[in-house]
């Protein structure tokens, strides 16, 4: 959905809450966003001006899915989905408290361009820096770990790792490590708190000791 989707939905909401999941985190948007910081707990919202939205704001809030049954103790269910919950208020949603609570709020400020640039890597006319990896002596060094297999005569491109990775010695299979990075690739960063950040590295860190 986009945030043009969000508006609309949210439009005429008087008596529910619709959250969405995103990466490890349930998002409210606009009047669900307002109903879950007035009854349920108050979350710091976010305001954003968008220009999609042709300068129009947006204000949402998340929290961990992980504490969704505590968060939602208590209110009704009225539909359960993978990447969608609607729950019932207990009250009413008023339209004039929700646009003076909304009003209330602090727009969020834009990163400078030269900061989003430096953020991804690179600066202006210059592409990203490739990065660099130590060698396997620089590891066995610095690390005190098993020593680099000696390189094949048909160039195995896993040449120049350390043993216990090229034998299947390493904590994670690659379907492992690919999980863990589509969870961080799907995590927002650009409209989560620092709150929100806090609870997302606590969730990988749970995941990382169920390995």
């Amino acid at each position: 959905m986009t945030s043009r989707d969000f508006i609309r939905s949210e439009a005429e909401n008087t008596d529910r809450i619709i959250l969405y999941r995103e990466g490890l985190f349930w998002k409210a948007y606009e009047r669900s966003a307002f109903a879950v910081c007035t009854q349920i707990r108050p979350f710091k919202p976010t305001k954003k001006r968008l220009k999609v939205l042709d300068g129009g704001e947006i204000v949402s809030i998340g929290f961990p899915s992980a504490s969704e049954n505590r968060v939602l103790d208590g209110f009704e269910r009225l539909e359960t989905e993978p990447c969608k919950l609607v729950v019932a208020t207990e009250r009413p949603i008023d339209a004039k408290e929700f646009e003076a609570w909304k009003s209330s709020i602090a727009t969020s400020r834009p990163r400078p361009e030269r900061d989003k640039a430096e953020a991804c890597g690179r600066d202006e006319g210059k592409t990203a820096p490739v990065p660099t990896f130590p060698t396997a002596d620089k590891v066995v060094a610095d690390e005190n770990e098993a020593p680099a297999a000696e390189p094949s005569a048909d160039g195995d491109p896993l040449d120049g790792l350390p043993a216990a990775v090229r034998y299947g010695e390493a904590d994670f299979t690659l379907t492992q490590a690919c999980e863990l990075a589509a969870r961080v690739k799907g995590f927002n960063l650009a409209d989560s708190t620092p709150m929100e950040c806090i609870f997302f590295i606590s969730e990988l860190k749970k995941l990382l000791r169920n390995r």
